[in-house]
């Protein structure tokens, strides 16, 4: 253990034995954040992730320059699938100890497979899609981006458990049971997971007793009067039938019979079966019509969904052309690392220049935004100074060309700066490029109304 004074190497005393710094505290924050530390790994080894994450950012709480827990946490962030947020604990302890630390060979690793680093980033846009859609209520749309996550990522932690939240919100159980399961497969104590798989044990098990009662027999009381007769309540009636004398007359009687059943068939019993079979068809064109017709207006739903995704589809891809370079890769997050590799190399000139063409709100994550500002406010300043100068130098040579790339830039680390705006006008004006000097000049005209260079902006602003 160092001084965090001078350096020196500290002695089992209180204080530092070259400058004398009082270093109790010192040591028993050092010593509690490498206990926490070794709580972290010891609850990574037996895959509680949850709990590692916990132990490990007290033991940063406590220590911020303790290495070996910042790259454990990146790790585990990594497992998790918040690559972003691995990349910056690694960029970070990269910062602290640039030499021999093992954050710079997972970097590279990372950087060099351009094919799995954009999947990855792609995955986490589309979580965030799904959690604002999720926000504005719209679970379809939710569950469709969390679905394609969770197949590329299944141990993205937070989309399994985003959706299985909307899967026990539609009461899809057994969807949202698998999920949770997943969860618990990588992290095995997650807080998340096991409270909703408690809610869903109290969802299932409900919704069992109410089937349950849904079943139950009911008592049914014995109507005694309903109770059949016996044989000494029935009263046998006196039969009134006499057997023909006359054979010829029976004949008669059967063929009378049947002449009156034919024609009772033939006027009642046809028209009627005719009508009912007339009545079926009508019928059954009546239930074909109204199928026919909730099919159409269910057709005209679903093309109205599918106008509203493509619609979504290319919006996300127009914003997704926006961010990613021609050959596919994330230049956002690229040039953020780079200027971070370039900061941490004592190039602060160099970090500026990477960071000058973006725009912060289109990053992917916070902690990539927090590491953009960091590095923006300790080199952007410098970097105009620098740049401002080396321009005009080459505007005062004649090297025009030259001049415009390093004023223009520093102009965009620094709008304040009008001179850099001024010089960078004039220097297009040599190059004969009208719109871009004019551009120029217009920023003077906007923003600097009070500058010595007002006058001559105006002038060529209204005559070109």
């Amino acid at each position: 253990m160092k001084c965090y004074h001078c350096g020196t190497q500290l002695s089992g005393g209180t204080t530092c034995p070259k400058c004398g710094a009082d270093v109790s505290a010192y040591k028993a924050a050092v010593y509690a954040s490498n206990a926490y530390y070794n709580r972290g790994l010891e609850k990574a080894q037996v895959r509680d992730l949850t709990g590692a994450v916990e132990s490990l950012r007290t033991s940063l709480m406590y220590n911020k320059n303790n290495i070996k827990a910042r790259n454990l946490l990146a790790l585990i962030y990594c497992e998790m699938g918040d690559v972003v947020e691995a990349l910056s604990e690694w960029v970070i302890s990269k910062n602290i100890k640039p030499e021999k630390n093992i954050a710079g060979s997972y970097i590279t690793r990372i950087q060099s497979n351009q094919a799995k680093f954009e999947a990855t980033t792609q995955n986490i846009k589309k979580f965030n899609v799904a959690l604002a859609a999720a926000k504005d209520g719209n679970t379809d749309i939710a569950v469709i981006q969390l679905k394609k996550v969770t197949t590329q990522n299944p141990k993205f932690i937070k989309a399994q458990l985003l959706l299985a939240l909307l899967y026990m919100q539609e009461r899809e159980f057994g969807r949202a049971r698998k999920c949770l399961n997943t969860v618990l497969k990588s992290d095995v104590n997650n807080t998340f997971a096991r409270r909703y798989l408690r809610e869903l044990k109290g969802f299932e098990s409900s919704k069992s007793n109410e089937a349950q009662d849904s079943f139950l027999p009911k008592h049914r009381q014995k109507n005694i009067e309903s109770q059949p007769l016996n044989g000494n309540d029935v009263i046998m009636p006196h039969s009134s039938y006499k057997e023909p004398s006359n054979g010829a007359i029976t004949i008669i009687n059967i063929l009378v019979g049947a002449l009156i059943g034919a024609a009772l068939i033939w006027f009642l019993i046809t028209p009627a079966r005719y009508k009912g079979l007339t009545n079926d068809y009508n019928q059954s064109i009546l239930e074909y019509s109204e199928k026919l017709s909730n099919g159409n207006a269910e057709l005209n739903s679903l093309t109205k969904q599918l106008q509203d995704v493509t619609a979504e589809r290319d919006a996300l891809n127009e914003k997704l052309q926006s961010i990613s370079g021609v050959d596919g890769n994330n230049k956002l997050l690229t040039a953020v690392i780079d200027a971070a590799n370039a900061y941490i190399a004592n190039e602060p000139t160099k970090a500026a220049k990477y960071l000058v063409d973006i725009d912060v709100s289109a990053l992917p994550s916070d902690n990539a935004k927090s590491l953009y500002n960091t590095i923006a406010a300790a080199t952007t300043a410098t970097a105009a100074n620098e740049l401002y100068n080396t321009g005009y130098s080459n505007y005062a040579k004649g090297k025009y060309s030259q001049a415009v790339e390093d004023l223009t830039v520093a102009y965009k680390l620094d709008s304040t700066k009008v001179d850099a705006a001024y010089y960078s006008a004039k220097a297009y004006v040599a190059l004969d490029q009208v719109d871009n000097a004019k551009k120029y000049y217009q920023y003077i005209v906007t923003n600097f109304p009070t500058s010595r260079y007002i006058s001559e902006a105006t002038t060529y602003v209204s005559t070109h």
